[in-house]
């Protein structure tokens, strides 16, 4: 899909002009990134005095900047550097929410940042995770300095139309208005004052006449300052403690309002469970993890092997911005949670239809991701190559998830009922529903389409005793992976009853390694037999294949709020819900992909801070979306 004006869905790379002292300009606005005079003091005495920082996080336990214009990431730095060095609570936590049309290199960027060497610490975090170049939202975590990066690359309209966040502190930072002229419309002001926290704080170093009108009739209060460098003023502006912009009924409950709560009890230690214990835990709150079983990932998380690759769309849609989104924070999550457990691969994947030969055309035409990761297969006709994607054991994953002091697991415990858990907890608790398919019985009240399917895979040494322990992955429908000696392949996908027990079949056998023959024939000769063991798991999954991550409700109440719906009328009251109780569940055949994101978008909307998604993607995964379809269409 091309946008307007002929516009791809890869974004475009800024082109830079780079001055003698290595200032960068950006050709298309002639305008420099940051002061000629000194790009960090710009910071500090631009952005930070000018918010009250960091005096004015010493007591809050999340607090949340946003910016205009990411650029190099100086501000971001500069913001992180007085974070460090200053006091605050312990369980406090930091966040950066910006926006890039033009995202640099890293490159371009270690480039700029290497002026700084006292923040050198600090860049080489930031590089090491620098945001991938594909459109749409990416958050970044540092939870090692407790803070993370929520990045939209875009247009600044988009974002602020499409995200939902409150900001304490923001700074304008965007190319000078007269040269960025889009940015700076008119509509930006009344968006900024709809984002602003009561007593939000704004630092800009311009000082035009369009900015100030912008920023008074959006309703702040704005004055100008003594400037910086060469400028010779700048302006600060105060959103009213009291002021308030009004929004309607949030219909899809993308968010519920924060409840105070002193602990997190998680039900299920499959990749969801853990996905989300890790989260609450890394906030500073003691998680407590429920499981009939015995240990963790016993069910469908406990396969020898796995596969976390994209699934990559032609068009863009919300979708496919989520499928995206998922994959690329799974890979940044893995990767430093549980390093020993996961391996880089390319993934080989193969045509398995003349439909797919056109997908996958449409793709290679016109990429959402650039050729670091995705690039025509030359060794089998019409196929792709997905590079970096990763090659993981599964159990291993979840354990170093879930090794974290604050987080107390309990097995053997089988919850049937979301009462047996508020009865047996004197404190103020929030509970997360995240036992897959064996979550149905707690979900009975919501209208959650929840199906079972059968997924059995086949595992084995490799009989091949040359000594090669390349990990390799192909993929096509079902996927054959070879990894540290050990071959895995299937799986399959049956309908199976939530009530019926997993067994493995000979008959699924037969269809994994008809499946497998076609798909990797040169492994043929690696596979004995009579050597190959068998598992079968249960996969939880919903009729449009996305996850269900958020609040859960009650069927009947919310139906009643959302009857206007059936009609084509506006919802006109808030709809009833258990603002602490929240689902992930339905996450399918892509549960190592969905499950890190899902998780942080629950801890996002459960604390109130600034969602890791944009509003289209958290109403695709929104549990009340099938309730909000089946009214709509008089059902």
């Amino acid at each position: 899909m091309r946008y307007e004006g002929g516009v791809t869905r890869l974004p475009s790379r800024p082109d830079l002009n780079w001055k003698p002292d290595g200032t960068p300009v950006a050709s298309a606005f002639d305008d420099v990134y940051f002061s000629l005079s000194d790009g960090l003091e710009e910071t500090r005495n631009v952005f930070l005095k000018a918010c009250g920082l960091p005096e004015r996080w010493v007591d809050t336990r999340h607090f949340t900047v946003a910016e205009l214009g990411f650029g190099s990431g100086l501000n971001f730095l500069g913001l992180l550097d007085a974070w460090q060095s200053s006091e605050k609570r312990s369980d406090a936590w930091l966040h950066f929410v910006s926006v890039e049309k033009y995202l640099m290199s890293g490159e371009d960027a270690a480039r700029v940042l290497n002026r700084w060497p006292d923040l050198s610490d600090l860049s080489s975090l930031l590089l090491k995770r620098w945001p991938i170049l594909t459109r749409g939202v990416q958050r970044i975590d540092f939870p090692e300095i407790r803070a993370s990066l929520t990045l939209y690359i875009g247009d600044v309209s988009a974002w602020l139309m499409t995200h939902d966040f409150k900001a304490d502190a923001w700074f304008l930072d965007g190319f000078a208005p007269a040269k960025n002229d889009q940015m700076w419309s008119p509509e930006l002001y009344p968006l900024i004052a709809q984002h602003s926290a009561p007593g939000c704080l704004i630092g800009t170093y311009t000082v035009a006449g369009s900015v100030r009108r912008g920023l008074a009739d959006a309703g702040f209060e704005v004055s100008k300052q003594p400037g910086f460098g060469r400028k010779r003023e700048r302006l600060e502006a105060r959103w009213p403690e009291h002021a308030s912009v009004q929004t309607g009924p949030d219909i899809y409950l993308t968010q519920a309002e924060a409840q105070e709560f002193e602990k997190v009890v998680v039900i299920g230690t499959g990749i969801a469970g853990a996905s989300v214990a890790r989260q609450f835990a890394d906030a500073g709150y003691p998680v407590e993890v429920i499981d009939r079983e015995q240990k963790p990932a016993e069910g469908a998380s406990g396969n020898p092997l796995g596969l976390v690759m994209p699934r990559l769309d032609a068009g863009d849609t919300a979708q496919a911005r989520l499928l995206i989104q998922s994959y690329l924070y799974a890979l940044s999550y893995y990767d430093r949670l549980a390093p020993d457990a996961v391996t880089r691969v390319n993934v080989h994947q193969l045509a398995g239809s003349e439909k797919d030969k056109i997908r996958f055309s449409k793709l290679l035409d016109d990429p959402p991701l650039d050729n670091d990761w995705l690039a025509a297969n030359q060794e089998r006709d019409k196929g792709l190559v997905h590079h970096n994607a990763l090659l993981i054991e599964p159990s291993s994953v979840v354990t170093s998830l879930l090794d974290h002091p604050k987080i107390e697991l309990k097995f053997g415990n089988n919850i049937s009922h979301i009462g047996d858990l508020r009865s047996d907890n004197s404190t103020l608790t929030l509970f997360v529903i995240a036992s897959g398919w064996q979550s149905q019985p707690l979900l009975k009240e919501a209208f959650m389409p929840i199906a079972g399917r059968l997924g059995q895979v086949e595992f084995s040494d490799v009989a091949d005793h040359s000594g090669n322990k390349k990990s390799e992955a192909v993929a096509s429908g079902t996927y054959a992976l070879k990894h540290n000696g050990k071959l895995l392949f299937g799986a399959t996908f049956e309908p199976i009853d939530l009530q019926d027990e997993p067994m493995v079949s000979d008959a699924a056998r037969s269809e994994n390694l008809g499946a497998f023959y076609q798909i990797a024939p040169e492994w043929a000769g690696e596979v004995d037999e009579n050597c190959l063991q068998s598992r079968a798991s249960v996969r939880a999954t919903t009729p449009d294949r996305f996850p269900l991550a958020g609040c859960l409700f009650e069927t009947e109440a919310a139906s009643e709020a959302l009857d206007p719906l059936r009609h084509g009328a506006p919802v006109t009251e808030s709809v009833p819900h258990f603002p602490d109780v929240y689902v992930l569940s339905g996450l399918g055949a892509r549960g190592f992909t969905f499950a890190p994101l899902m998780a942080a978008s629950i801890r996002a909307m459960a604390l109130s801070e600034p969602s890791p998604l944009a509003r289209p993607e958290l109403e695709a995964v929104s549990p009340i979306r099938f309730l909000v379809r089946a009214i709509r269409k008089g059902n």
